[in-house]
């Protein structure tokens, strides 16, 4: 029996029993074509299907009778690498996903949808040594032939219409040139194209001895073939211009780069630097584009036409068959964590294929996840720092301002008197400022408002959570619940209550105290429309307007040198999440939009408003001192046996019966008790387990339960426990119940 006489198929269809190989016998006359990683079309009941081939054997594994041959090939190139494969059985095994989710995060949805791409005809000049004596040979009788023979032969190429355009000459002057064999018709693929903005070459800088440093450490890897570099660098510190030097060294290499940024808003400053320095070696890829932008420039990739991808957390799976180098900038981000299946978190993906494929991963930025910074001080990753900025110009000062003394005073205003005075001198001098509102959590906790006081939970060190119904405050992590108090425990002041607000009163605020300003604002309304980002930054950056009011987003990434002043509205509200994280993102958020400030050549500075101004996170946070609350996080998370000492699992049921759903829960926790007190790892490796109603406890009229499991860290328990969820997700199945596994939720929310 000749080798490879059946392909194993994964057909295109979300479901769990479907969730294997099927195997199909190849037909002679598709011999040649069938590989794997190629999309074919299968019989599959009574109807046909689109599957990926994802092995080749010998046998078929089941009775010959029951094998059908495969119908057709869809594509003349596979669409999967054959590389790729083994991290497609990763991601089945560490996310619980099924092997099509995990394909589908390696094909355009417009190739699913048979989407083809644009082509054009091209006249090519099949023997430029001929052309004067062919020019002699027509010009006498048609002026149109001989126009084009002569524009041919200065640009040997050229798209038909616009060859017709230029010539003046017409489409039967095209085709007689052709039946005469003086040129040659060929159909040329074009591109959508997602970036039509024009960039000015740029030069790469002198590096000061930190970045030379960091640039050399990480060339030595590439060069080396592996390594995890932790690129800790300072806002201003020249990080870009070190992922572009390593990708140069790369390239120099024949290997190909894939360069990460958490969020759209900052992939148009991103791409504008690597299309300046590499130009047309440059592709884009993220959930903007259209369909057809999308699966134009994943051709691209996938021919090898270009040798960089710039993009948003998706294009981790960008099909490169020469990948050396993948860099997540401001790794820390949690945009980077898929909430949807499969629930991938792109760091991690981009470690596996740089361990498949031979790769180097830099995870850089100025406020590392204290996982990864963990890490990097055990030796699991390089670590490499960036203390000073690129230039040494100095950080920008910060100043804190207690909102508490602001109401005393009888300011009840979003703007304490020294945020607005820093805003209308900066006006006066025709500088920048970035005004960001910090909504995350925002009006979900209770807080005095007149010493600060933050009601927590008896039993945890987290915040109590406001219910409108029933007017109380409940915990998330134990269940402990009280009522909404009249006034505050702590000092019996009347000012006490949940608070928030939003971008579009902070505009109006703006408006009126300096209406001769011209505001600008950015958020989820304003961005909506494809391209708005990028518009938005353009226009600040081209210093249309004075002020840039915005939320998270304006907080990292962005380089304006005009701007000299920060504010920050609600520096705490972060603090008041039910989440052992918060106090990680309050430092983050305020040491990343600090560093907005002061970038060019004139001085900046920072003034952030909050409630609990003597917070460790906010005083670490001003004083851009990440090592100190490292220091200070880490010692309690290890107290509470928090990430990185420990591992959460997260399983999340919602249905529309919340009996049947309490009872559910209930009993998926007492299967679990049962198997880990019967398995000695698992009872080793348990911290925690409980079932819970989820904080927000009804979504789009479905009640929300979580089961929780904490773990401890070490891998043989994580490993354990991953099997031990695949078991539970065959046990416990409901039609009428949604049950997602989460291996490391970003939120319990």
């Amino acid at each position: 029996m000749p080798a490879n006489k059946y392909a194993g198929v994964v057909v295109d269809q979300v479901h769990p029993s479907l969730d294997k190989l099927f195997h199909y016998s190849i037909p002679e006359n598709l011999a040649g074509q069938v590989q794997v990683g190629v999309r074919v079309q299968v019989p599959f009941g009574r109807r046909h299907v689109q599957g990926y081939v994802l092995s080749l054997d010998d046998e078929p594994g089941v009775s010959e009778e029951k094998i059908k041959p495969i119908r057709k090939v869809l594509d003349h190139d596979p669409a999967l690498n054959s590389s790729v494969v083994p991290l497609i059985t990763w991601m089945k095994a560490e996310y619980n996903c099924m092997m099509i989710e995990a394909i589908r995060c390696l094909i355009p949805p417009g190739m699913r949808l048979n989407l083809r791409g644009k082509t054009q005809k091209t006249a090519i000049i099949s023997d430029p040594d001929q052309v004067d004596e062919w020019v002699r040979a027509v010009e006498g009788y048609s002026a149109g032939m001989a126009s084009i023979l002569r524009i041919l032969q200065q640009y040997d190429s050229m798209p038909v219409q616009e060859l017709i355009d230029l010539s003046g000459a017409s489409r039967s002057s095209i085709q007689s040139l052709e039946k005469r064999g003086y040129i040659v018709i060929e159909e040329e693929d074009i591109y959508r194209d997602p970036w039509p903005v024009i960039h000015g070459p740029t030069r790469p800088p002198v590096f000061n001895q930190e970045q030379e440093a960091a640039a050399k450490k990480i060339g030595e890897c590439i060069r080396k073939g592996s390594g995890i570099i932790l690129l800790r660098g300072v806002t201003g510190s020249g990080k870009t211009e070190v992922y572009m030097k390593a990708a140069e060294d790369a390239i120099a290499l024949n290997k190909q780069v894939i360069v990460l940024v958490p969020e759209i808003s900052l992939t148009p400053q991103t791409v504008s630097r690597f299309k300046g320095r590499f130009g047309d070696q440059v592709a884009i890829l993220h959930s903007r584009l259209s369909l057809g932008e999308r699966y134009d420039e994943w051709r691209k990739i996938r021919s090898n036409e270009v040798q960089i991808v710039v993009g948003a957390r998706s294009a981790v799976f960008a099909p490169m068959e020469r990948l050396g180098l993948i860099i997540l900038d401001e790794a820390h981000e949690d945009s980077y964590k898929s909430e949807s299946r499969p629930r991938y978190h792109a760091r991690d993906v981009a470690k596996k294929r740089c361990e498949l494929d031979g790769a180097v991963l830099v995870l850089g930025s100025a406020t590392p996840a204290l996982e990864d910074y963990h890490r990097a001080l055990l030796g699991e990753y390089h670590l490499v720092e960036m203390i000073n900025r690129a230039d040494y110009q100095a950080l920008p000062p910060v100043e804190i301002i207690d909102m508490r003394r602001e109401l005393e005073m009888g300011n009840r205003s979003m703007f304490s008197d020294t945020l607005y005075q820093a805003l209308n001198d900066t006006l006066s001098r025709g500088e920048q400022s970035i005004i960001l509102l910090n909504r995350r959590g925002y009006a979900r906790f209770v807080s005095c408002r007149s010493c600060g006081y933050v009601i927590k939970c008896h039993n945890c060190d987290v915040s109590l959570t406001y219910h409108a119904k029933g007017q109380a405050l409940k915990c998330h992590y134990c269940g402990y619940t009280e009522m909404y108090p009249k006034v505050c425990p702590e000092c019996g002041s009347k000012y006490i209550r949940h608070f928030g607000m939003g971008t579009q009163k902070v505009e109006e605020e703006l408006k009126s105290l300096f209406p001769a300003a011209r505001l600008l604002r950015m958020d989820a309304d304003t961005t909506g429309r494809k391209g708005a980002h990028y518009k938005i930054l353009d226009a600040f950056e081209r210093e249309e307007y004075d002020i840039l009011l915005g939320t998270q987003m304006v907080a990292k990434g962005l380089d304006f040198p005009k701007v000299t002043l920060v504010g920050v509205l609600a520096a705490d509200a972060a603090l008041n999440l039910p989440d052992y994280r918060s106090c990680e993102k309050t430092f983050q958020l305020i040491t990343q939009v600090a560093g907005r400030a002061g970038r060019g050549d004139r001085p900046g500075r920072v003034v952030v408003q909050s409630y609990q101004p003597e917070h460790y996170a906010i005083q670490f946070a001003a004083r851009h001192d990440y090592t100190g609350f490292f220091n200070r996080e880490i010692q309690i998370r290890h107290q509470f046996n928090y990430p990185p000492y420990s591992h959460i699992i997260r399983v999340l049921i919602s249905g529309e019966r919340e009996k049947e759903l309490i009872q559910f829960a209930k009993n998926m926790v007492k299967w679990l008790k049962k198997r880990i007190e019967n398995t000695d790892l698992l009872k080793k490796g348990l911290l925690d387990l409980g079932a819970y109603q989820a904080p927000i406890g009804r979504i789009k009229n479905k009640y929300r339960w979580q089961v929780l499991i904490r773990i401890r860290a070490d891998w043989k328990f994580r490993d354990a426990y991953h099997r031990l969820t695949d078991e539970l997700d065959g046990e416990f199945y409901n039609d009428s119940l949604t049950v997602a596994l989460d291996f490391n939720p970003l939120s319990l929310l």
